[in-house]
């Protein structure tokens, strides 16, 4: 598989396998479209211990009978599906030695299922191991973080997004204007790339510029309700101005920027305040530092 950055975890993974200090239950933690899934995968293929092509491509199409993935469906995991995967673990595995069960976005599990799959952690099946994958440990019930092997995934480098991108078909041109954006996720980049997001992209470049007309600050614009897409419209412009500061531009609004920049994510964050008034707030402010 070829997999970009990472090097310290995988190596540490293929130690403990080479060991036999496999661990029962881990947790990959890192924002989203770093690779921990990719890795989640190359780690699984190295536990069931698959070498012939057409059994990691039964591995990749999820019917592989040692290995399940479970997902979540309209943004959560039930307790049915955690209900589902505890049964599947507790029979003996088919084809190998080994059974891995991996979690996607764990943290989309309800209560009742956090709950539940507890039970898999504190008595784990015998010849298993569960994997997994969140962007939002925070999010996950202390008693599950504190019964996993943590592995933190950092950002990948600007290099390594625009290596993936342009492996990807992406004019190297492109790439460059994208990977500051993308802040470390090539998934983030990769939508930016098919245009994903662009008119989000746009419109934060436009506010920053001062070319963003009133009416276009006042027009009514579904994300602008959604708080995921205003944070990710911050997180543009943070990399705006951190480019500019590194050129050594000295413009005193860049500081005073900054500043609004972080008063209005704690408002969001801390107060969850309405994410589109909130914005709002900030387009004004915004114009009076120029």
């Amino acid at each position: 598989m070829n997999i970009k950055g990472h090097k310290r975890i995988r190596e540490q993974l293929t130690r403990s396998l080479e060991g036999g200090r496999i661990g029962h239950a881990y947790l990959f933690s890192g924002r989203e479209g770093v690779g921990k899934r990719l890795v989640a995968l190359e780690f699984s293929l190295a536990l069931l211990e698959t070498k012939e092509e057409r059994d990691i491509l039964r591995v990749f199409k999820g019917i592989y009978p040692d290995f399940r993935e479970v997902e979540p469906e309209r943004g959560l995991i039930s307790i049915e599906k955690i209900r589902g995967a505890q049964e599947w673990l507790s029979l003996a595995p088919m084809e190998g030695k080994r059974k891995v069960l991996l979690v996607n976005e764990a943290h989309t599990m309800n209560r009742e299922a956090a709950n539940a799959f507890l039970k898999s952690l504190e008595e784990p099946p015998p010849s298993s191991t569960i994997i997994l994958i969140t962007s939002r440990a925070s999010q996950l019930l202390p008693t599950i973080l504190s019964r996993c092997q943590i592995l933190r995934f950092a950002p990948l480098t600007d290099r390594e997004v625009k290596e993936i991108l342009v492996e990807k078909g992406i004019d190297p041109s492109q790439a460059e204007e994208i990977v500051p954006m993308a802040q470390g996720s090539a998934g983030k980049a990769l939508e930016l790339a098919l245009g994903k997001g662009k008119k989000l992209l746009d419109y934060a470049q436009e506010l920053y510029q001062g070319t963003l007309s009133p009416l276009s600050a006042t027009e009514y614009r579904p994300w602008k309700r959604e708080k995921e897409e205003v944070l990710r419209l911050l997180s543009f412009l943070r990399t705006m101005l951190k480019r500019d500061m590194e050129r050594g531009e000295e413009l005193p609004s860049l500081w005073e920027r900054h500043k609004l920049l972080a008063r209005v994510e704690e408002n969001l964050y801390q107060y969850n305040l309405n994410p589109q008034l909130t914005l709002e707030y900030l387009e004004l402010k915004w114009r009076t530092l120029e």
